[in-house]
């Protein structure tokens, strides 16, 4: 299946990323289309990348939003990139609205170009761990590279996080953190989180840095429960999935060190759906 097409289906009511439906607005004063200017456009990790035609003579491009202007580069080559993801800072110009946009100048005239495209994460493979914590694997089905800004687990698990849905989340408050490392092949190099960056069509895995199934004070008794973990886009948006789960027999101590001072005490976890 065309993966582009799938998702302009999506999106074509506005239903994965509400306010983000745009169309492209042509150029004043030129006799040049879009497409005699720009020939492709993708993303890859925290960049997008603009391929020019070869017979155009670029001399200025611009990523911008009808907000902000985010960058210039003055005589582009024919595949030039602009930096969209910030991980470190947890900031992404992919926003909802307004949209990303970018144009270039030949001659006298400006040619634009919407480059929004939608975000959305699916999770999957969702693993219990015995300390509690939670290893999954999140594959980016849009044509953007989608940035992570929180995941939470809540619904009936013993140490649930905030519901990122509810009115008293605040995704700028500044001591919200991810939650999440990336694992195995998505390892972030040091003090760079760019496991944070799913690039269009991938799927990496992780784990949390919290145990929302830590049960300290929880009957272990096998009644069956509902988990919910949600992927909080820091384009804007959220993806939610909803599994079911048993705390099945006695509580038991474990730890990933023998010599650490605390431990955890969970029940012994399956889930179920």
């Amino acid at each position: 299946m065309d993966r582009r097409k799938f998702l302009q289906g999506l999106v074509g009511g506005c239903t994965l990323l509400t306010s983000g439906c745009t169309t492209e607005l042509s150029s004043s004063n030129s006799t040049l289309e879009k497409s005699d200017v720009f020939k492709d456009y993708y993303y890859e990790g925290t960049k997008l990348f603009i391929v020019f035609r070869d017979d155009v003579d670029v001399q200025e491009a611009i990523l911008f939003s009808r907000k902000d202007e985010y960058e210039t580069v003055k005589n582009p080559p024919t595949n030039t990139n602009f930096t969209v993801i910030h991980p470190n800072k947890l900031d992404t110009y992919l926003s909802r609205r307004p949209p990303l946009r970018v144009k270039a100048k030949i001659e006298n005239n400006w040619i634009e170009k919407s480059v929004w495209e939608p975000v959305h994460g699916a999770t999957r493979n969702i693993e219990i761990l015995q300390d509690g914590s939670i290893r999954f694997e999140v594959e980016n089905l849009g044509n953007a590279s989608l940035l992570m800004r929180f995941v939470g687990v809540y619904g009936d698990v013993p140490n649930p996080t905030i519901d990122p849905q509810s009115e008293s989340f605040d995704t700028e408050a500044s001591d919200l953190g991810p939650g999440i490392v990336g694992i195995e092949e998505n390892r972030a190099e040091p003090s760079s989180r760019t496991d944070l960056v799913i690039s269009p069509g991938e799927t990496v895995p992780f784990e949390t840095v919290f145990a929302p199934f830590e049960a300290s004070n929880v009957n272990c008794d096998g009644t069956e429960r509902n988990a919910t973990i949600a992927i909080v886009h820091a384009s804007g948006g959220i993806a939610t999935y909803t599994f079911s789960f048993r705390l099945d027999g006695s509580q038991i101590e474990s730890g990933n060190n023998p010599d650490e001072l605390t431990t955890h005490r969970v029940c012994s976890v399956s889930k179920t759906i």
